[in-house]
């Protein structure tokens, strides 16, 4: 299917959606999808423009588009195709409502946490993966209950992860509820999915941007699931999660060792240790004194200073943009998470 068939089979799935009753006040923003070399937007072809990287929301003449990389994710399903650019147009909705809940993607990247910390976050997840299954508010208050301990503990951390579910796994709920819409035997397969990826014992549940996805989508599902209000005021400085508190009062869940989370984030650590040993062993290093401003943040780790950049990132220098659209492992400034003193790049 070309570019623009595909276009127009999308539009035609997005046509059969009411999307104020998604969630409120929400409406359909105009999207486009794109290739390396081309764009569709509107139902025409045009050369891709600079500014579409990823899939995300950008600004294009005087309102923001919902874009949609067909060579990074060449999703073929038109219903879930339409139900991913929802979650796009969420974003866009976001930005048009004044939003500034965003997480700080290079500190979660900064922030692994521990071990213990690990155990109690899949603990969650596999109380909050049975609350949404069982329909089940027993479930669900253990889970709040685990989580507030945990807040307590690494309040910085956790804060994150709750933007994170506030700003992506919102927009994926919204998205969800499309799809549920458009095909419901596809949404039990993702929905499906996305429990399955709460439970699993493995090296995604150090990912925490991306596993916010799901638990945040997960948890509205579950409020919905459970009849229960669902708050997101866009202009309130609360993330979606604390406008949406389960009491959890005189409740005490306990967290079990999980022999998994240890051996998992070592054998990680090894692992991206040697991924950029690997990169930096003939790789060419540039000093320098600037500060990142632009990068794709499903796409990078980092291992003590250093941060690797597997697709592109944009640095700024002297108030100079230098964007780098290939891998490049950068070295942070001590204690910085976005001061960059020098890069390594092959083929410099």
């Amino acid at each position: 299917m070309n570019l623009t068939t595909l276009w127009h089979a999308v539009d035609d799935r997005l046509n059969q959606l009411d999307f104020s009753a998604l969630t409120n006040g929400f409406r359909r923003y105009r999207f486009a999808l794109y290739t390396e070399r081309e764009a569709c937007l509107d139902g025409a072809l045009l050369p891709r423009p600079d500014g579409f990287l990823g899939n995300t929301a950008v600004p294009c003449e005087g309102e923001f588009v919902a874009i949609w990389s067909m060579d990074a994710d060449p999703i073929e399903d038109v219903d879930r195709l339409a139900a991913s650019l929802v979650h796009e147009m969420f974003h866009c909705h976001q930005f048009a409502c004044g939003e500034t809940r965003f997480p700080s993607d290079l500190a979660l990247l900064a922030d692994p946490g521990d071990a213990r910390s690990f155990e109690a976050k899949h603990a969650e997840n596999l109380l909050l993966a049975d609350a949404c299954e069982q329909k089940s508010l027993s479930c669900l208050k253990r889970f709040a209950e685990i989580r507030g301990e945990r807040r307590k503990v690494h309040p910085d951390m956790v804060e994150q992860e709750l933007k994170v579910e506030t700003i992506e796994g919102m927009a994926e709920y919204v998205s969800l509820r499309a799809l549920a819409r458009l095909n419901p035997a596809a949404f039990e397969r993702q929905l499906a999915g996305y429990l399955q990826r709460l439970r699993a014992e493995d090296a995604q549940l150090f990912d925490l941007r991306r596993i916010g996805y799901f638990s945040g989508a997960v948890y509205f599902l579950t409020l919905e699931r459970l009849g229960l209000p669902i708050v997101n005021d866009l202009r309130s400085p609360l993330t979606a999660y604390d406008q949406n508190p389960i009491d959890a009062a005189n409740l005490t869940a306990d967290v079990p060792s999980f022999d998994f989370v240890a051996l998992e984030f070592a054998a990680l650590t090894r692992k991206r240790t040697d991924e950029i040993a690997q990169y930096t062993a003939d790789a060419a290093y540039t000093a320098c004194n600037a500060f990142i401003c632009g990068y794709d943040p499903m796409s990078m780790f980092r291992v003590g200073d250093q941060l690797f950049c597997r697709h592109f990132v944009f640095l700024n220098e002297n108030g100079q943009t230098k964007p780098i659209h290939t891998a490049v492992v950068l070295k942070l400034a001590p204690g910085s998470n976005d001061h960059v003193v020098g890069y390594y790049l092959k083929n410099a």
